[in-house]
């Protein structure tokens, strides 16, 4: 009793020493469970209770930042909104029916921007209490469920192969789809890499962890894509290594001889390649890639691609192999999708199912609801105008991390910047711009965003603009 007594005193002490409010601890632990419940299979409504309150604890400190005027926040702030206002045009104006688009907003996209709320209103509050590393407690709100999701995830799926005494490729684990793991490890990644690579050259560290410990959840991290053969995931980790290293390079220049950044850059290159091949000995899809993207693309030749998913259908390649029928439909979507999109540059409506309305109105039939391709998808509900101001807002945000890790040194800027280009670049892959995928990436982005705004004192006198 007595020892419990002297830790209930201790504990007091600090959350007092600390001064953040009742209010900012239950906006912390909201926002922390939200990163490992967005990845759970029927958890809507709890992950829409866990949004509103937080959405509502955070705006009192969204607001009073935003009032202090940090240009970046700001602009970043009025583009998101005049994108939500075009969508309402779409829907008021452009679309066949008002009332469903208007309600596909509602649930598609009003939830996202109260993420993004929810994310600076948190940064705020952490930023205006006296914790001794607030940034860094931010960065562990995001590690810390997210990894305990991918630790979760990976004994569901040694489970499932330990029954089926086999290794079984694309297994979901306690998602429904295995794709969560690329989309998790691609939030993960970009923050692992940017602290090793800032402690390489000698700068701040961005977590309170050993460096073995990065590492080793690094790794954990691309064994786990390995596993469950995500290859969209490989690709964009792989990527993402690339442009670290590539944005790193002049400054390990300054410091390390020429001959260590060559050995440098030659290391990774070979750990690069040496995840390209285990996963291309472990997925024999990867065999006929090359083969199937011109047959894919030349969709005017046959309509198979559009029977969905139907392996038995699929065309051969010259070399007399079946191509694979995820990649051979997602590139002839993607076609397809393109023509679409110039035939409605102003948009159509805001709907989850365009593609395939627009697949039955054109052929009389369609087998899938969506191209696969977030830009194309996206484009055909809000048409070139709101794929400007959506792409602006992407920039502007990879844009202010690169400024603010060019200016300062400051790891959490490279991770930002990152995060959102490898962001874009997996959307020409996948259909991420909506659902859970695209709440979690902008609860995190707002954290990081936030955290760089009012973590520094120029940030506070508004003397930064635009990162500049």
């Amino acid at each position: 009793m007595n020892f419990l007594r002297q830790f209930w005193t201790a504990t007091s002490r600090t959350v007092q020493q600390i001064q953040l409010s009742f209010a900012g601890w239950v906006l912390l632990l909201l926002c922390a469970s939200l990163q490992f419940i967005f990845s759970l299979p029927h958890a809507i409504a709890l992950r829409k209770l866990f949004l509103l309150i937080a959405f509502l604890l955070a705006f009192k400190y969204f607001w009073e930042g935003l009032k202090k005027q940090p240009k970046p926040l700001l602009t970043a702030v009025l583009i998101f909104v005049a994108f939500q206002v075009w969508m309402l045009v779409i829907s008021g104006f452009i679309s066949s029916q008002p009332l469903a688009s208007f309600s596909e907003w509602k649930g598609q996209w009003l939830p996202p921007f109260m993420d993004f709320v929810a994310g600076i209103g948190l940064a705020r509050a952490l930023m205006l209490s006296r914790m001794k590393n607030p940034s860094a407690i931010i960065v562990l709100s995001i590690l810390i469920p997210v990894t305990a999701f991918l630790c979760a995830n990976a004994i569901a799926i040694i489970h499932g192969w330990i029954q089926a005494s086999a290794f079984l490729p694309s297994q979901p684990g306690i998602g429904d789809h295995k794709g969560i793991n690329g989309y998790l490890v691609a939030l993960l990644a970009p923050i692992l890499i940017a602290d090793l690579l800032s402690r390489f050259i000698k700068g701040n560290r961005l977590l309170p962890l050993p460096v073995w410990a990065i590492s080793g959840l690094l790794i954990f991290a691309i064994g786990t894509l390995i596993a469950t053969t995500n290859r969209n995931g490989i690709v964009i980790m792989i990527m993402t290594f690339m442009l670290c290293v590539m944005i790193m390079i002049p400054e390990i220049r300054k410091i390390y001889s020429a001959k260590r950044v060559i050995s440098f850059v030659v290391a990774t290159l070979v750990f690069v390649l040496a995840i390209a091949l285990v996963s291309y000995k472990i997925d024999p899809r990867w065999q006929t890639f090359a083969e199937t993207i011109p047959i894919a693309w030349d969709i005017d030749r046959d309509l198979l691609w559009l029977n969905g998913d139907d392996a038995s259908a699929a065309p051969l390649t010259p070399s007399g192999k079946q191509v694979d029928i995820s990649e051979y439909s997602r590139i002839a979507w993607a076609h397809e999708g393109w023509r679409m999109l110039k035939q409605h540059p102003w948009g159509i409506e805001i709907a989850r199912d365009t593609f395939r309305k627009l697949e039955l109105e054109k052929y009389g039939h369609a087998g899938m609801s969506h191209s696969h391709n977030s830009w194309i998808d996206l484009g055909l509900n809000v048409g070139i105008p709101g794929l400007i101001l959506w792409g602006s807002f992407l920039a502007l945000l990879a844009r202010f991390g690169w400024q603010t890790w060019r200016t300062h040194k400051e790891p959490l800027g490279l991770a930002l910047a990152v995060l959102v280009i490898m962001f874009a670049l997996r959307g020409l892959l996948d259909s991420i711009f909506r659902d859970h995928e695209l709440e979690q990436f902008l609860l995190v982005t707002s954290l990081l965003l936030g955290t760089l705004c009012f973590g520094r004192k120029d940030f506070h006198q508004g003397r930064i603009n635009n990162g500049s």
